[in-house]
């Protein structure tokens, strides 16, 4: 069964397109017989659309447009039958992967021939008293007693135009120490508008300018928040997506003090509405060494062809790969890109069979429904792999979504007239001695320094070396040092390093890995 949602959207040449919105739930096919007979929406077409298109087409949710009965279905059957059956709709846009994903979505081909047979048959409604009972739904939040709630302070109006927003809101958490976060769901204040939600998390005060710039509650940003932060994409929301429960032994951390950096995507209403969000959090008391990070390995710096610049009235593809040090388990990863993005690929290369794996391929890149693709199940990288992402920009006036008019060439930057090449992952590094707990640590750096922050579980001598993803060269911290059970930070000298990929590696006396903390080492106005 499927999930729908059918809404337009204003783009940037000024002409109004439309989207559905799909979860697949492994629908059954549907038998050839069907398409003998007169096919009608209370025996044919009503199952689907009220198990799938429902959940989203009804009042207070993000379709604009209710899909409960017979006459609010039809009203649109000629729109239903033309986006499903040119397959732009459902936005599911991975065309391509080896591995399955949650939340996946598309119809299927006897699915669409059943929507268009029953669109040119006159879209008959048959015996109303053979209609489906609508499902029920419960929009509660689904994590019970939470550890902490944080709320938007304010509730902010969206202005009621036909074009997407996006701005940033700020939530200090306060927190008196680290925590452990073992669950975390998103609840929107008016789901209706709500169209995704990144989180990032800081502890730094460089937001306050930007939050200060902007007159009105939180500020606007386009493609990331403005400013690098300690962890860029700490979790993402999109619509249908619940609660998130992370696997025993392994976590999200949340430093003390932390700001909750929501990223919102507000979709276009005609109507001012507001929202006041917030994002509810479960905690764990468990010591584990296996901290959930979100890094965005590929981008500018490990590019194959640089420079990052997209003339004017061209296509260009970029290319860029990073080689696995150790071995990882990858749990999901983004694409991100700007509106002249139209084509995205990730694979990897295995470093004996040279068996390549597709992680993704999207042939329809669209920013308006850029998401995390999280994996059934989480897939282990090998150390040598080598993992390469392609990209395609069209820079082009026969692209409808280029905000240039004339068309122009466009660098690096968070903008809306700038463009990016970013590909998260979200990743555990595996180690297999648990004598080392890693708090929280930042998984993007700039400056001349990284903090490392550790619990140490015993007393005992250790190592630390600062080593890069394509560099030999490794870099000793400390060596054989004596430290005693509990907490401890040290600082990691950076200054003189080539920008990219790294991880700081602990060892134990015996030679033995008891920590790994990947980072990117990036400049200040790499978010900017």
């Amino acid at each position: 069964m499927f999930r729908v949602n059918i809404f337009g959207l204003l783009n940037f040449k000024g002409l109004v397109t439309f989207f559905i919105n799909v979860n697949v739930l492994f629908f059954c096919s549907i038998p050839s017989f069907v398409f003998g007979q007169e096919i009608t929406f209370v025996e044919h077409i009503a199952p689907i659309i009220f198990e799938n298109c429902t959940p989203c087409h009804r009042p207070n949710q993000i379709a604009p447009m209710p899909f409960t009965n017979y006459e609010e279905v039809s009203a649109y059957a000629s729109m239903i039958k033309y986006v499903t059956e040119i397959k732009y709709m459902p936005p599911w846009k991975v065309t391509k992967t080896d591995h399955s994903f949650q939340g996946e979505r598309g119809l299927y081909n006897n699915e669409i021939t059943l929507i268009k047979k029953w669109v040119e048959g006159g879209a008959e409604e048959g015996n109303k008293l053979k209609s489906p009972t609508i499902p029920k739904f419960n929009d509660e939040p689904k994590l019970k007693n939470p550890d902490a709630i944080f709320s938007m302070s304010e509730g902010f109006e969206q202005y009621g135009v036909y074009y997407d927003q996006f701005k940033v809101f700020v939530l200090p958490t306060n927190l008196a120490e680290d925590k452990a976060v073992s669950a975390i769901e998103f609840v929107p204040g008016n789901a209706s508008i709500v169209r995704s939600c990144f989180i990032s998390i800081d502890t730094s005060d460089r937001v306050e300018v930007l939050d200060n710039w902007d007159p009105t509650y939180g500020y606007f940003s386009f493609g990331e928040i403005g400013f690098v932060p300690n962890e860029s994409r700490w979790y993402t929301w999109t619509p249908q997506k619940k609660m998130t429960t992370f696997p025993k032994g392994s976590s999200k951390r949340l430093p003390k003090n932390a700001k909750l950096l929501l990223h919102i995507h507000y979709g276009p209403t005609g109507v001012p509405l507001k929202d006041s969000s917030e994002i509810r959090l479960k905690f764990s008391n468990e010591k584990s060494n296996q901290n959930i990070q979100t890094v965005p390995l590929i981008h500018s710096y490990n590019l194959t062809n640089p420079p990052f610049q997209i003339p004017t009235d061209q296509k260009i593809r970029y290319h860029a790969k990073f080689v696995v040090p150790f071995d990882l388990e990858l749990r999901g990863l983004m694409p991100h890109s700007h509106l002249l993005g139209n084509t995205w690929e990730v694979f990897t290369v295995e470093p004996n069979s040279k068996q390549s794996q597709v992680l993704l391929k999207i042939e329809d890149w669209d920013f308006k429904w850029k998401r995390q693709f999280d994996f059934f199940q989480p897939m282990i990288l090998k150390k040598g792999t080598v993992v390469h992402a392609l990209a395609q920009y069209d820079n082009t006036a026969e692209n409808l979504s280029n905000p240039s008019d004339p068309t122009r060439k466009m660098d690096w930057g968070k903008r809306m007239f700038e463009e990016m090449f970013l590909v998260y992952f979200e990743i555990i590094p595996i180690v297999e001695k648990g004598e080392v707990e890693l708090l929280f640590n930042p998984s993007m750096v700039f400056g001349d320094e990284i903090i490392f922050r550790f619990f140490n579980k015993e007393n005992q001598k250790m190592s630390l070396e600062l080593k890069g993803f394509k560099s030999q060269k490794v870099i000793s911290v400390f060596r054989n040092k004596s430290f005693s059970k509990g907490k401890h930070v040290v600082k990691v000298l950076l200054k003189d390093l080539e920008k990219g990929n790294y991880f700081l590696e602990m060892k134990n006396k015996e030679g033995e890995i008891v920590a790994i903390h990947i980072f990117v080492n990036v400049e200040e106005d790499f978010f900017e």
